[in-house]
């Protein structure tokens, strides 16, 4: 069964923001050497999500831990920023259901995606359930993945995620779709740009600034990645997770994401002014 789910369903305008403020290029590679130790836990402080000051905080890993695959470097320091415990938890819980869908849409055999699926096979078997409750939990996702498949042909084409549709040459009516919720994406977009944005320039993307997420395909982000080609700088945790992002030389916080997974399927996201 698990094979067959290849298509991942979104429904999303697959739009292009207009960038008219200045880019500048960036330096080079590397996020400032001070962010690279983390104490046990972050003092009280300001939620890099929900903005909340004076709160107590834990360490929330901007790309899901669970999401690094096996062949991630032992020794590979993996971001992490200060994050309100509800924060945290609300993260949790998305990354959790999104890692077991999008993980039946990629290639099991890449490298990048190298125990990913096992992983998301795993959260579905209840002969791995730590306890009775974990048993529960386990046959509510399979029952929750069951309802929420398609077949073949009732798979609108527009609504495939671009880079995780058929990649075996069969035909479409073969195949079977998953549903990945729109918001849940756009979540953890944001939430990894907020955690660049902290990491590189120790700021936080406050209320009067918002992060526009885009679903696009190659030639509609043509001329985002032209940009990042010229201006953009690059943040990588791989095969995991590679970043880019050019900064706004006139517009403050003002900037161009493109954020690729696994290798497999990319997130772009602009953030600017809010304007009401």
């Amino acid at each position: 069964m698990t094979q067959n789910l290849l298509q991942h369903l979104f429904y999303l305008n697959q739009t292009r923001s207009d960038e008219s403020a200045t880019l500048r290029p960036l330096a080079p590679l590397g996020l400032k050497p001070s962010q690279t130790a983390m104490a046990k836990r972050p003092p009280r402080g300001k939620c890099v999500h929900c903005l909340a000051d004076n709160v107590d905080r834990t360490w929330d890993h901007v790309f899901p831990r669970s999401w690094y695959p096996d062949t991630t470097p032992p020794n590979l320091h993996k971001w992490q920023i200060p994050s309100c415990q509800p924060c945290n938890r609300d993260y949790g819980r998305i990354e959790e259901d999104l890692l077991f869908r999008l993980a039946l849409c990629v290639d099991p055999h890449a490298p990048a995606t190298a125990g990913i699926v096992q992983k998301a096979l795993r959260s579905m078997k209840p002969e791995f359930a730590k306890d009775e409750r974990d048993r529960a939990a386990r046959a509510a996702r399979l029952a929750l993945l069951r309802n929420e498949l398609f077949d073949g042909p009732e798979i609108p084409r527009s609504a495939v995620y671009p880079g995780l549709g058929e990649r075996w040459g069969r035909p479409a009516t073969q195949g079977l779709g998953v549903r990945v919720p729109a918001e849940s994406l756009r979540r953890l977009t944001k939430k990894i740009v907020r955690g660049i944005f902290f990491l590189e320039d120790n700021a936080f993307i406050e209320a009067n600034y918002l992060i526009n997420f885009y679903a696009l395909a190659e030639e509609s982000a043509e001329p985002i990645k032209q940009l990042l080609d010229q201006f953009g700088k690059e943040y990588a945790r791989e095969p995991g997770i590679v970043v880019r992002r050019a900064v706004a030389e006139d517009l403050p916080m003002g900037a161009l994401f493109e954020i690729d997974i696994w290798g497999q399927f990319k997130m772009y996201a602009s953030v600017g002014p809010f304007e009401s």
